[in-house]
């Protein structure tokens, strides 16, 4: 609940807003990538698992997103290995999202871009509270 609170501060300063433009930004140019990296392994490859169409887009988006966030959205170093972790564990909802759609109802592209725009947003909350973050140090001598 604190990070929450702490988040929607963050975003009433002028910072907080234009920072949250960049997020979208950057996150769209992500998103594009793997929307991109998906359709063209989709139509170049047909038969080829959706698990393993939305695995390779997603690893491909994962460094336009991360180099992206770190040097345009947030302007400060993030830990990686954080990022990693949560694009890997994003990777991981992704793929049981859509596996349980491809399983029981939907096939195609629309369980992959459904899942697609889920993860993201998941992933903006947890890059702004939890990988992004400014070091103690660092929010100290911003307040100085």
């Amino acid at each position: 609940m604190k990070l929450l609170v702490n988040f929607t501060h963050k975003l009433k300063d002028a910072g907080g807003i234009f920072e949250l433009m960049r997020f979208v930004l950057i996150g769209g140019l992500a998103t594009l990538t793997d929307l991109a990296v998906t359709l063209a392994i989709f139509f170049t490859m047909p038969g080829l698992h959706e698990n393993v169409v939305t695995s390779c887009a997603f690893a491909v988006a994962f460094f336009v997103s991360y180099f992206g966030h770190r040097y345009v959205t947030f302007r400060r170093g993030g830990s990686m290995l954080r990022f990693f972790m949560l694009s890997g564990s994003m990777l991981l909802l992704r793929n049981a999202l859509v596996f349980i759609m491809v399983t029981y109802w939907m096939h195609g592209l629309i369980p992959i871009i459904t899942a697609m725009a889920l993860v993201t947003i998941i992933t903006y909350l947890c890059s702004k509270l939890l990988v992004f973050t400014r070091q103690k140090s660092e929010s100290s001598s911003t307040q100085a």
